[in-house]
């Protein structure tokens, strides 16, 4: 099992922890849940903000030397890619653009479905342009599949979702 793996997992299993055995993680999830509410029922958001936004920064510069350790090399341009799969990933597990819906093993099994497109893609012989239109299909149904839950979630109508996701939006 390559080290870059583990670290990852015990990455994952820490913020899992943090994000749902503590005050912290109580609070990150009220305010991007929603701010408003959050602020007040007394959390202190952009104190809330401040040490997320910390966090996120620290945990990228770690996804950055993993980076460099595994590749041994970087460029400026060198994981131009991996922004649109990161995202593609996160929305497939589950967590809304929007805020307040998301879970930590959403988005790891979410991670899974890029890297396996990926992998076909280059073992089928596809360009790399070509690479990058399919994972950014997949992230628009993706969202698409997002816009239809929440907006059936606003109305209360929680089997609307799959008749308006299968009519293709279409009211009837």
């Amino acid at each position: 099992v390559p080290i870059i793996s583990v670290i990852a997992l015990v990455v994952v299993l820490i913020g899992a922890v943090v994000l749902h055995f503590t005050r912290f993680g109580l609070y990150t999830l009220a305010v991007g849940s929603s701010e408003i509410a959050a602020r007040r029922v007394g959390v202190k958001v952009d104190a809330q903000l401040i040490k997320i936004y910390t966090i996120s920064g620290a945990l990228a510069g770690l996804g950055g030397i993993l980076s460099l350790s595994q590749f041994s090399t970087t460029a400026i341009a060198g994981q131009s890619q991996t922004n649109l799969n990161v995202i593609a990933a996160v929305v497939i597990g589950g967590t809304s653009l929007f805020g307040g819906v998301g879970t930590i093993m959403g988005t790891v099994v979410g991670l899974f479905i890029p890297a396996v497109l990926q992998n076909g893609f280059v073992i089928t012989g596809v360009q790399p342009f070509w690479q990058q239109v399919a994972v950014g299909a997949v992230l628009i149904a993706a969202v698409y599949v997002d816009q239809v839950r929440r907006t059936a979630a606003t109305r209360g109508n929680s089997q609307g979702l799959w008749r308006k996701f299968l009519s293709g939006g279409r009211r009837g």
